[in-house]
């Protein structure tokens, strides 16, 4: 069993005869009563989600998960194929599976897949991830005195607010859990 104030993104949990898989995790407290443990999570069998509410102090059933490293290869039709970094097996995941991170990932991007009784539960992405700027509006010199932030997409096409000197080409850091940049690794 796993107290509830332990789910994080990404730990995968059962609940009500099925396996849910932990997209966002918010602790809640009021002024009058106990805390609450809200997570959206997302069914393994129907792939459908929605928002489930925790008393403080609830415990749900763990599983037994095991991961494979593997690296992302290419994307057929609605499937994206991974390679298995020790054994080269391919694993074709339906494109529904990887919906929150696909835009986070490219070719030869190194993850791991969670298993659970020799079938695939979830495709889990490193913390941060670098991607190129493939489009970003041109400065306006001088505005840089403030925090001021423009829009860019980058190769996956992922939007997302950056400063201001940020241009097409420059190599970002970004956070994957909250779609943030984090900084510029190179230009």
């Amino acid at each position: 069993m796993i107290n509830v104030q332990d789910l994080r993104k990404g730990v995968i949990f059962k609940y009500e005869d099925d396996l849910w898989t932990v997209m966002t995790m918010q602790h809640v407290t009021s002024g009058r009563g106990g805390a609450l443990v809200k997570v959206r999570v997302r069914s393994q069998k129907a792939g459908n989600s929605k928002e489930i509410s925790f008393r403080s102090g609830e415990r749900v059933e763990d599983i037994d998960v095991y991961e494979k490293h593997v690296t992302y290869s290419y994307k057929d039709n609605a499937q994206f194929v991974f390679m298995d970094s020790e054994t080269y097996e391919q694993y074709h995941i339906d494109a529904a599976l990887c919906q929150d991170v696909e835009k986070y990932f490219t070719e030869n991007t190194e993850m791991t897949l969670s298993f659970y009784n020799n079938e695939i539960l979830s495709v889990n992405i490193p913390n941060t991830t670098a991607l190129k700027i493939v489009y970003a509006e041109p400065s306006v010199k001088g505005n840089t005195a403030t925090r001021a932030t423009k829009l860019v997409r980058v190769e996956t096409g992922l939007e997302l607010n950056v400063p201001l000197f940020l241009n097409e080409g420059d190599i970002i850091k970004i956070d994957t859990d909250t779609g943030d940049y984090i900084e510029r690794i190179k230009n």
